[in-house]
């Protein structure tokens, strides 16, 4: 790990001062302040950007707009955002590459994931005056606007996501945490790289900095279960049901790990639960079969 995300990283888990948007450019892999403040230029030239599309209305209230204004604001940076690149969702989680993307000479280039679209939206929010938050489930990222007794819901992978209908599956967390959401996206990637060590470093950072982030436990179980500690398994999946009872893969995954272990009516239990929550969850369908005799495969499922 370089010098600079590991000062960064620390003061996060510590629960110390630092940006958001400088913490985001450290954690794409810049790795001295010169390359940050370039990468701080090109978020100001989006910003500016924005600001020229959407008028002088609001302009004189910046950076510090008055609660009623909030939610007029929030919607012109969401429209400008999908306006400005209309086929926006892609592979990018990491906030230099989406802020490359967004900029790109190309209207149809994809910019990123649901997570890094949220971070580029949550940086620009923060310049504008919004008091921003982020809503996560096992599989997705919104933002979340508060002003005044104002909410509005943000789905930034859909262009008519602005004030999107909640759910329960959500856990509304500060915005600081969207860190951990990129480390355990960077987790996955180092995983699919076959980097199994940096995986798991990055699941544990993130549980570091958010210990209330479900699938980074679940992602943590799949690096034990992969190694044979099917009893560290069980518990990172244990922790995230308690976190998200909603986590149909998660508890697939716990199945997985107790049928190893001989716990055939637990894991059961498991796979039907699993198929409670979703029942078209097919790898919970095949395992609960394997129970009679038929081999689904070894490998959980992971989650963003």
């Amino acid at each position: 790990m370089q010098i600079l995300e590991a000062e960064t990283l620390g003061t996060l888990m510590e629960g110390g001062a630092v940006s958001l948007e400088r913490a985001l450019l450290v954690l794409s892999g810049l790795r001295t302040d010169e390359e940050i403040h370039s990468y701080e230029y090109r978020i100001g030239r989006i910003f500016e950007l924005f600001l020229n599309k959407c008028g002088s209305a609001f302009l004189s209230h910046l950076p510090k707009p008055p609660p009623y204004l909030h939610r007029t604001v929030a919607a012109c940076l969401f429209d400008y955002l999908w306006v400005s690149k209309p086929k926006r969702f892609g592979d990018h989680f990491l906030l230099a590459e989406v802020i490359d993307a967004q900029l790109h000479c190309e209207g149809n280039r994809a910019v990123g994931t649901c997570i890094g679209l949220t971070s580029l939206y949550s940086v620009l929010g923060l310049r504008a005056g919004l008091s921003l938050s982020i809503l996560v489930s096992s599989d997705h990222v919104l933002s979340r606007l508060r002003a005044a007794e104002q909410v509005v819901d943000m789905d930034h992978t859909d262009p008519m996501g602005f004030d999107c209908p909640g759910s329960d599956e959500f856990r509304e967390f500060p915005l600081r945490t969207l860190t951990a959401n990129i480390l355990n996206s960077r987790g996955l990637r180092h995983e699919g790289n076959g980097r199994v060590q940096d995986a798991r470093a990055d699941y544990e950072r993130a549980i570091g900095i958010n210990p209330q982030y479900a699938s980074a436990y679940s992602n943590r179980g799949n690096m034990r279960f992969r190694t044979g500690d099917l009893e560290g398994a069980t518990g990172d999946y244990t922790e995230a049901i308690r976190l998200n009872p909603y986590f149909h893969e998660a508890y697939c995954n716990r199945g997985m790990a107790r049928q190893k272990l001989g716990l055939y009516d637990a894991a059961r239990q498991d796979y039907l639960q699993a198929l409670a929550l979703d029942s078209s969850y097919s790898d919970a369908a095949r395992w609960l079969q394997s129970l009679d005799g038929i081999d689904p495969g070894q490998v959980p499922g992971q989650r963003c």
